[in-house]
C-alpha cells in the first residue's frame, strides 16, 4: 500500500512539473518582448518617434520592421527613412490615442493580429504580431517601401534633391530655403498652365467649334476660366509632396487643396450642366408640347445636386473615409426617408409620369380630380391648375396620374349641339329653305368643320318645332370659340328673318268646353236689380 501512494505522488510529480514548464514555455516569449514592441502602439511610437530625435538610433528603428536576417544595416535604415518619408509626404498624420495599445489586438473584419493605420489613404502599410509575439511592421510594407516612395515622390525631384547645393538648406521661417524656392517653381508652372489653357481653349477649341455651331464656341469659352484653374490647383496637389514639407503642414495643405480641387470640378461640372441643358431647352422649344420644358429644370436641379454628391464622396474619400461605408449609410438614411415621405415620393414619381406621358400641356383646358381649369405649372409635388373662378388648384401628381383626365385643351374641334325652336305655325317650306340656308352657312365658315355636320328638323315639341344644329368649330382655344359661336349665332338670327322665320317661346292655349244648349252669353240679371 506505501509502494503504490509513494508511485501516485511520484507520477503526480511528473506531471505537475511538465504543466510547469508548458506553462514557463508559454510565459517566456512574452517575458522576452521588448516594451517598445509589445503593441501596434509602441511599435508606431518607436518607429516614428525615434526619427524625430536629433541624434536617432538606427538599431530601434529597424528592430521595430519586420526585415529579413540577410538584409544589411545600410538597407534597414533606407527603408526606414523612405517609409517615414512617404507618410510625411502624403500629409499621412498617426494618431497615437487611435492606435491600439492592446498586445492581443485582432483585426475586426479578418480576425488576424495585424492593423493598418490608413485603410483607405495606405493599405500597404501594415503593422502585424509575429510568432515571437512583437508587432513590427509587416514584412510586405518592407518590401513595397521602394515602389511607395517612388509612387510619391516625382523621380526628377529626387534627382534635383541630391544635386542641390549645402546652402539652400539654410532655414528661414521654418522652412529650408530649396522648399521656398520649390513654391515658387509651382506657382510659376501653374501660371504658365492655366494661361496655356485659356490660350488652347479661347484660340483653338473656340475657334474650331465656331465653324459648326455658335452655341458650342459660347460653351467652351465658359468652360475656359474654370478648366484653367482646375489645372492650376492639381499641379500643387500632385507636386505639393516633392516639397518634403512636415507632416503636419502637408496634411492641412492636402485638405485645403482637395477641397478646393472639388469646388472648382464642381463650379465646372455646373458650367458643363448648364451648357447641356441649354442645349435641351431649345430643342424643347421646337416642339409641339410644352411640358418638357419642364423637364429641362428637372434635369439641371438633379445633374447639380448629384455632382455635389460626387465632389463630397470623393473628398471623404480622399480624407480616408470608406466610399462603401457612405454609399450604404446614404442608401440606409435615403430608405428611411422613402418610408417616412412615401407621398412626397409618390408626387415625384408622378411628376415624372406626366412629364413621361405627356397628357396635357401647360396652357391646357383640363378636367382632372373634378377640379376643371387651365394648367398653369407641372412642378415636382403638384400640378397647379387655374379654375375658371380664378383661384389656383395645387393637385399631388400621384392624383393626377392616378386619376381621370379630361383634356379639353386636345381638342381638334369643339362641338356645338343646339335646338332652333321655330313656331308651329311656320310654313314648311320656309323650314325647309332655314335648314338649306343653316348648311349653308356652315360650309361657307372657314373655321368650321365641313365634313361632318347635322342640321334636320328634329322633333316636335310642346309648344315649337325644333330644328337640330350639330356642328363643330375649328378653333384652338375657347376664347375663340366663343367669338366664332357668336358670329355663327347673330348669322342664323340673320338668316331667319330673311326667310320670314319666327322663333318660338314656351306658350300653352287653354281651350274651354260648354254644355249643350248654352247660350254664348252669360246668365241676365236677376230681377230686383
Amino acid at each position: 500500500m506505501t509502494q503504490r501512494i509513494q508511485t501516485t505522488l511520484s507520477r503526480a510529480a511528473v506531471l505537475l512539473a511538465l504543466l510547469a514548464g508548458a506553462a514557463g514555455a508559454q510565459e517566456r516569449p512574452a517575458s522576452r518582448v521588448p516594451e517598445d514592441l509589445r503593441s501596434p502602439r509602441t511599435t508606431l511610437g518607436t518607429f516614428l518617434g525615434e526619427q524625430l530625435r536629433p541624434e536617432i538610433d538606427w538599431d530601434s528603428v529597424a528592430a521595430t520592421l519586420d526585415f529579413d536576417e540577410s538584409t544589411s544595416p545600410e538597407e534597414r535604415q533606407a527603408v526606414a527613412t523612405q517609409l517615414k518619408s512617404v507618410l510625411d509626404g502624403r500629409g499621412l498624420f498617426v494618431r497615437m490615442d487611435s492606435v491600439p495599445a492592446d498586445p492581443e489586438y485582432l483585426d475586426p473584419e479578418s480576425r488576424e493580429a495585424a492593423f493598418t493605420p490608413f485603410p483607405i489613404r495606405l493599405p500597404e502599410f501594415q503593422l502585424r504580431r509575429g510568432d515571437d509575439l512583437a508587432w513590427r511592421i509587416s514584412g510586405s510594407t518592407v518590401r513595397a517601401a521602394g515602389t511607395l516612395y517612388e509612387a510619391t515622390f516625382s523621380w526628377y525631384a529626387r534627382r534635383l534633391l541630391d544635386l542641390l547645393p549645402p546652402v539652400v538648406e539654410r532655414s528661414f521661417l521654418g522652412f529650408t530655403l530649396w522648399q521656398l524656392i520649390g513654391l515658387a517653381i509651382l506657382a510659376v508652372l501653374a501660371w504658365i498652365a492655366q494661361r496655356l489653357l485659356r490660350v488652347f481653349f479661347h484660340g483653338f477649341l473656340v475657334r474650331l467649334a465656331s465653324r459648326g455651331s455658335n452655341w458650342a464656341a459660347e460653351e467652351l469659352g465658359a468652360a475656359a476660366l474654370p478648366a484653367s484653374w482646375l489645372a492650376t490647383v492639381w499641379i500643387f496637389r500632385r507636386f505639393l509632396a516633392d516639397l518634403r514639407f512636415p507632416v503636419l503642414v502637408n496634411q492641412v495643405l492636402n485638405v485645403l487643396l482637395d477641397l478646393t480641387l472639388a469646388g472648382i470640378a464642381v463650379w465646372f461640372a455646373f458650367r458643363a450642366i448648364e451648357a447641356i441643358c441649354s442645349r435641351l431647352e431649345a430643342i424643347a422649344a421646337r416642339t409641339e408640347t410644352n411640358v418638357d420644358d419642364h423637364l429641362v429644370p428637372l434635369a439641371r436641379t438633379v445633374l447639380r445636386v448629384g455632382s455635389v454628391v460626387v465632389a463630397f464622396l470623393l473628398i471623404a474619400q480622399s480624407q480616408g473615409y470608406s466610399i462603401t461605408t457612405l454609399v450604404a449609410g446614404l442608401g440606409l438614411g435615403g430608405l428611411a426617408i422613402a418610408l417616412a415621405a412615401q407621398d412626397t415620393l409618390a408626387n415625384v414619381l408622378g411628376s415624372l409620369a406626366i412629364v413621361g406621358d405627356r397628357p396635357f400641356q401647360v396652357g391646357d383646358w383640363v378636367l382632372v380630380d373634378g377640379y376643371e381649369g387651365t394648367v398653369e405649372r407641372v412642378g415636382l409635388r403638384s400640378t397647379r391648375v387655374r379654375t375658371f373662378y380664378d383661384s389656383v388648384v395645387s393637385v399631388p401628381n400621384s392624383k393626377v396620374v392616378n386619376s381621370i383626365v379630361d383634356n379639353m385643351g386636345q381638342r381638334k374641334f369643339r362641338r356645338m349641339k343646339h335646338m332652333l325652336a321655330l313656331r308651329y305655325d311656320t310654313d314648311p317650306d320656309k323650314i325647309q329653305a332655314f335648314v338649306e340656308g343653316v348648311r349653308g352657312l356652315i360650309l361657307k365658315n372657314p373655321a368650321m368643320r365641313h365634313d361632318y355636320f347635322e342640321i334636320h328638323l328634329n322633333r316636335f315639341a310642346d309648344s315649337s318645332v325644333d330644328v337640330l344644329v350639330y356642328c363643330f368649330f375649328r378653333v384652338p382655344n375657347w376664347h375663340e370659340e366663343l367669338s366664332e359661336r357668336h358670329n355663327f349665332l347673330l348669322s342664323i338670327l340673320r338668316l331667319a328673318k330673311e326667310i320670314g322665320v319666327d322663333f318660338a317661346f314656351p306658350t300653352r292655349t287653354l281651350a274651354l268646353e260648354h254644355p249643350p244648349g248654352d247660350g254664348d252669353s252669360f246668365p241676365a240679371e236677376p230681377p230686383g236689380r
